[in-house]
């Protein structure tokens, strides 16, 4: 009986590392994106007021 429940809670505890870790992938490759995005943000932004400096 006490086998089949830790065997359980080992059951319900890899299930939520394993959502654990799908969101933690998700949330990486989010975070990866927003910062290329804010790095070529900025470098448009850059340029353009460089370029309207010219004028």
């Amino acid at each position: 009986m006490l086998l089949f429940v830790n065997f359980e809670l080992l059951l319900r505890n890899w299930s939520v590392t394993r959502e654990f870790r799908a969101f933690t992938r998700e949330f990486w490759a989010f975070t990866r994106e927003f910062w290329a995005f804010t790095r070529e943000f900025w470098a448009f932004t850059r340029e353009f007021w460089a370029f309207t400096r010219e004028f």
